[in-house]
């Protein structure tokens, strides 16, 4: 230990003579500090631009050549020996093959209803979660129906405005369905039964609706459902003619309310949908008959013939009811329609 006092900077070497101050150091006042320098490089670079390609090269060529079978491609066509089918899958397909084969044999003896039948026993239902769509056969298609194929998007797909409109699609310019299978087909025929119970839901809501806005005196909503215990029904008693139409043709919402009053036609024993009947007058259009409500009600063209003929007679009821006299003199009634609500 060195027995004088210790100096004021212990440890640190005075600068060198154009030696730079660094960037804590702060320049003494007045003095302007010493100019701007740059590094100078005193030794050269070992090795030229030529050289470090040539280095470059070298290193390239010790490295191993590349492996396309160790890192394959994902977007590539598969390596050779892996694009071909294996024996399982080809007898996969022939089975599938044989089984539409057999199903549309079974379409062509027994006809459509047969052919359901066959291939309902064999798949089971199809739909959303059903045991016939849990299942999608291998193959391409091109067809406008290929998305209905077992286990694709619209064979699985809920009954809604768009796979009707797909649906519609499928069947093509002339209704042909070309190059569409047999399983596409039966996947079609499946989403229209969606799509049919569907509407059907969707009139009763508007039933329903429309009855909880014409409930019977004392009768008000109550329940979950809001439904009154008793409703106006579309009676012809007392009619003020407010939907009646001024010609021979009645109106959008004289159809459609006849339409709902019955869902059928109006013949005791015609099950035919009331959208697709004519809108009959009781009392002829030209014999001063109105195009009301109180004077008409759906018919399918062959019962609107047969009422015609002198010897059947058709009365229509203040109720609603149609009441229908055949040659015998026997009669009949048909009653408004009735809605499971």
């Amino acid at each position: 230990m060195s027995p004088g006092p210790a100096p004021a900077d212990p440890g640190r070497d005075e600068d060198l003579p154009g030696t730079p101050s660094g960037p804590d150091l702060a320049a003494p006042p007045g003095d302007p500090g010493p100019p701007d320098w740059e590094p100078v490089i005193t030794r050269p670079d070992p090795m030229t631009e030529e050289e470090r390609e040539a280095w470059l090269d070298a290193l390239a060529g010790e490295d191993e050549p590349f492996d396309p079978e160790e890192y394959p491609d994902p977007d590539g066509p598969p390596p050779p020996g892996q694009d071909e089918l294996t024996p399982q899958e080809v007898a996969e397909i022939r089975e599938v093959t044989e089984a539409e084969q057999q199903a549309a044999a079974n379409a062509a003896r027994a006809g459509t209803t047969g052919a359901l039948a066959a291939i309902a026993a064999r798949a089971g239902r199809r739909g959303p979660g059903q045991p016939g769509s849990a299942r999608i056969f291998p193959g391409e298609s091109a067809s406008r129906a290929a998305a209905f194929g077992s286990g694709l998007a619209l064979d699985v797909m809920p009954g809604c405005p768009d796979l009707a409109m797909l649906a519609d699609a499928a069947a093509g310019p002339d209704d042909t369905y070309d190059g569409a299978s047999d399983d596409e087909l039966v996947g079609v025929l499946c989403a229209w039964d969606r799509l049919e119970a569907h509407m059907a839901a969707r009139k009763l809501a508007a039933a329903a609706e429309l009855i909880r806005r014409r409930p019977e005196p004392g009768c008000p909503p109550e329940g979950p459902a809001r439904m009154p215990a008793a409703c106006e029904e579309f009676t012809t008693e007392n009619c003020d003619h407010r939907f009646a139409a001024k010609g021979h043709d009645p109106g959008i919402k004289l159809r459609h309310l006849a339409q709902i009053r019955h869902a059928t036609c109006t013949s005791p024993v015609c099950r035919r949908p009331a959208a697709t009947c004519d809108f009959e007058h009781n009392i002829p259009y030209e014999a001063g008959g109105r195009s009301c409500l109180c004077n008409g009600g759906p018919k399918c063209r062959h019962d609107h013939r047969l009422k015609q003929h002198p010897r059947w007679h058709v009365d229509q009821l203040p109720d609603g009811t149609f009441r229908w006299t055949t040659p015998s003199g026997r009669q009949y009634a048909t009653e408004p329609t009735r809605y499971p609500i």
